[in-house]
């Protein structure tokens, strides 16, 4: 089995898909995002990642990736067997992903020290220098869209902090789940390390015992 992770170290979903492959002891080879652009996109049909080649199937979208990992290599399994566990798993992911996202998006894109960061991050090549004013403008347009860039700084960090003491309750001193992790564990861990990355958000993690202890719980989850 030949599989091909078409990879950016530090998408949450790419860190999401990763997090999976390892702990189903997969191994894969990792693609560069911005120097397979163009294939992504000739493959894919919507242009970004995290994508996967598995034995010449093409896929994108981080979810669907991982279900169809799960349908391929069910053991360890990353879904509860119990079907209202398993739809919590789902709503959890989806919250994760569609809604604790925009902060991370917001403190690394928005804000302008964390925006200081990104661009000095794709500077680090041509291909990223020429691709980092349309992304920023996709960027801007997705966050005023969602809603969070038009309200102001105090607001939005309000609202991160009511978020972050929600997801302490929730994981207490285990798992979202009970004692093991699953897909949802592998979403909410990845979108907290992303909202890490910020300039101005790099100790959330740190600053709140049970949330450091429940990253630590996930050695699968990592920015590279």
């Amino acid at each position: 089995m030949r599989i091909a992770l078409y990879d950016w170290p530090v998408s949450p979903y790419c860190m999401k898909v990763r997090a999976v492959l390892e702990t189903k002891g997969l191994e894969y080879e990792k693609r560069p995002a911005m120097k397979h652009f163009t294939e992504v996109y000739r493959r894919g049909g919507v242009g970004k990642v995290p994508a996967i080649d598995i034995d010449g199937d093409f896929l994108v979208d981080s979810t669907d990736i991982c279900h169809e990992l799960e349908r391929r290599f069910p053991e360890p399994s990353i879904l509860p067997s119990d079907r209202r566990d398993r739809a919590l798993c789902h709503a959890l992911e989806d919250w994760t992903d569609e809604a604790l996202y925009f902060f991370g998006l917001y403190y690394n894109w928005y804000e302008p020290t964390g925006r200081a960061l990104a661009r000095k991050y794709f500077a680090r090549t041509l291909v990223g220098r020429l691709a980092f004013p349309p992304y920023l403008s996709r960027v801007k347009s997705q966050l005023r869209g969602h809603g969070i860039s038009r309200k102001s700084p105090s607001h939005v960090r309000a609202d991160l902090e009511r978020t972050l003491g929600a997801i302490e309750d929730l994981v207490g001193d285990q798992f979202l789940l009970g004692d093991r992790p699953y897909l949802c564990d592998f979403a909410l861990c990845s979108q907290l390390k992303y909202l890490a990355l910020g300039a101005t958000t790099k100790t959330v993690i740190d600053d709140r015992p049970a949330l450091r202890a429940y990253v630590d719980r996930l050695p699968q989850v990592r920015t590279k």
